[in-house]
């Protein structure tokens, strides 16, 4: 008895462990735990891990296709992301009386909305404005060493607000179901990733950044949403098909990138999510980090390359 008791409080040390992978998949799949014979419990929480990731996985999906009804409740999911990933930063870099959640807010929010109910060239109003308000508040407001704050909060303008702000000039410009379709490309893609590399993966794609993805897995993934994107350009857009292909390939692959810059911010302040508002899965930035790349490079495409705008 006393014997199962230490067995038991032994498992609690890897609570930590049990919140999400580092694969940074949008669909459920299994956590790998630490290894240690003495745990007799590690297949259930593994299992219990798994149903939990299923779960969340989807109510993701169903909560991302009730809002794609239209393009105003769309565009009301992209304000509610930006409210939240803002959170989600400001809480990882431990800003506080450093920068003001407002400030930061503003960051996500603004380049959204003008490109939104504006112009997509407009976007350099708040793009100068932020910058401005981050030296004005830092440079007469707080008396305490800001770079590392002062560098961080502009990676966050210039990486998730570019993201955000895409998706919507997308929304705009482009048929919801294109969109909504090409968000379902890059969870595609994440999906078959996880799990080829998962059951064949043998080699490291970027070990010291996200040790568990694969080169197999890589491939898989690129292939297996470059095929659904392609679909989604030919049939929407009515798109040649090589052309669609060769941007569909490039979409999923900057999704990829997208995916391993998250990772490695998270490495380099040492956090394993950067929330926890997803059972399983971690925070929001965790969920979307594959699109806040891949979505700029599709807007620049179609903006010089299909001239639709």
């Amino acid at each position: 008895m006393n014997s199962l008791r230490l067995k038991k409080m032994s498992y609690l040390k890897f609570k930590f462990f049990l919140s999400s992978d580092e694969d940074g998949t949008f669909w459920p799949g299994v956590v790998e735990l630490p290894l240690e014979k003495e745990l007799p419990t590690e297949n259930i929480s593994n299992d219990e891990n798994k149903n939990q990731r299923i779960i969340t996985g989807i109510i993701l999906f169903v909560i991302l296709s009730l809002f794609f009804l239209n393009k105003l409740s769309a565009f009301i999911l992209l304000i509610l992301l930006a409210f939240i990933a803002a959170k989600e930063w400001f809480d990882l870099f431990e800003y506080s009386i450093f920068i003001p959640y407002p400030l930061l807010l503003f960051s996500a929010l603004g380049p959204l909305i003008v490109v939104y109910f504006y112009d997509l060239s407009d976007i350099i109003v708040p793009y100068f404005i932020f910058p401005l308000g981050l030296i004005i508040y830092l440079g007469f407001f707080t008396n305490y060493s800001m770079y590392d704050k002062f560098g961080s909060a502009i990676v966050f303008h210039s990486w998730f607000s570019i993201g955000i702000a895409s998706l919507g000039a997308l929304l705009r410009y482009e048929e919801l179901l294109f969109v909504y379709c090409s968000i379902l490309s890059i969870a595609m893609s994440d999906i078959f990733a996880y799990e080829i590399g998962k059951r064949i993966g043998k080699r490291k794609l970027a070990e010291n950044i996200s040790p568990n993805k694969t080169i197999e897995g890589f491939l898989g993934g690129l292939l297996v949403g470059a095929f659904f994107m392609t679909l989604n350009i030919t049939i929407n857009l009515n798109k040649p098909i090589l052309q669609s292909l060769i941007i569909s390939l490039f979409f999923i692959f900057f999704g990829v990138l997208g995916d391993l810059f998250m990772s490695k911010i998270k490495r380099s302040i040492d956090v394993k999510d950067s929330g926890t508002i997803f059972p399983g899965h971690g925070g929001l930035l965790d969920r979307i980090d594959s699109y806040l790349i891949s979505f700029p490079f599709l807007l620049i495409v179609f903006h010089f390359y299909y001239l639709n705008f």
